[in-house]
């Protein structure tokens, strides 16, 4: 059995060593510069014993060259976070579909990487990454597929181009927190028979936050415009969705009692990939 220093030392967020990561087959060497395997069981599975806990979870990740539209989770299917290191943040890309299992055994043959590193912030990200895959918001079926039907002018589809706006907007947005007909769940038929929407473009209050207070102010503004073009016309008014408000907020001014309201809402929900779109299965 290893021994207990190397089964206490292992934590959530923590990364194989390149060497360890070549040895047990998640890269080859000539890639392991590239690649970072992180441990992703929870510390109380890590440290539990072997006979109850026999397997922890890994997801083997991609270095990239700077944080995008995937920052914060805001896509339960793909995360971008930041490893400390003594020359600045590394970019790390992971995947929920590259998930691994390993003998807790064999991971505590090894120590864990010590120059590269989750502080706090990020760990808490992870985490809440990691639960966003099984728990994530619904909304009515008949809302996304006005969302998914939506037309607008260009060859980029509506849900691309607020792809897009959140991409743009990178580092500094953590996320869309829609107000929904005030949390009422209805499947509504006609087209003047209209949901009520407000959105709220959460922005990052720690790094620079006048930059991110003024590049969510452009997402607003930008998914304003959006919404418009897409669901109001001179002629009939709103149909089908009518935004009522698209206001920047910040994750420091939000209140206990707004974050339970607003539901954040993701674009994988919508099969961005499905060609044609498919109806989403309501959980």
């Amino acid at each position: 059995m290893a021994d207990s220093g190397r089964q206490f030392s292992w934590r959530q967020g923590d990364l194989l060593t390149s060497e360890a990561a070549v040895a047990l087959g998640y890269c080859p060497q000539d890639d392991a510069d590239a690649t970072f395997v992180v441990v992703i069981s929870h510390d109380c599975d890590l440290t539990a014993e072997i006979e109850k806990e026999p397997q922890a979870e890994l997801i083997i990740g991609r270095r990239i060259d700077k944080l995008g539209g995937d920052s914060y989770g805001k896509t339960a299917r793909r995360l971008h976070i930041e490893y400390q290191t003594q020359d600045g943040p590394v970019v790390i890309e992971l995947m929920a579909t590259a998930k691994r299992l390993i003998e807790k055994q064999t991971l505590f043959e090894f120590f864990p990487r010590t120059d590269v590193r989750l502080d706090g912030r990020g760990i808490g990200i992870l985490q809440r990454w990691l639960a966003a895959r099984y728990h994530r918001a619904a909304f009515p079926e008949a809302f996304e597929n006005r969302l998914r039907s939506a037309v607008v002018p260009g060859k980029r589809t509506f849900l691309k181009k607020i792809e897009i706006i959140l991409s743009d907007g990178g580092e500094h947005i953590r996320g869309l927190l829609f107000d929904l007909d005030e949390g009422k769940d209805v499947e509504r038929n006609a087209p003047d028979d209209v949901y009520q929407l407000g959105i709220n473009v959460l922005y990052d209050s720690t790094k620079d936050e006048p930059t991110a207070a003024a590049v969510a102010e452009a997402a607003a503004r930008a998914l304003e415009a959006l919404f418009s073009t897409a669901f109001y016309s001179e002629q009939a008014g709103w149909q089908n969705i009518r935004l009522e408000y698209c206001d920047p907020i910040s994750d420091s001014g939000i209140t206990v009692a707004q974050r339970e309201m607003l539901k954040q809402w993701r674009l994988e929900h919508m099969s961005l990939q499905d060609d044609p779109p498919q109806p989403m299965i309501s959980a």
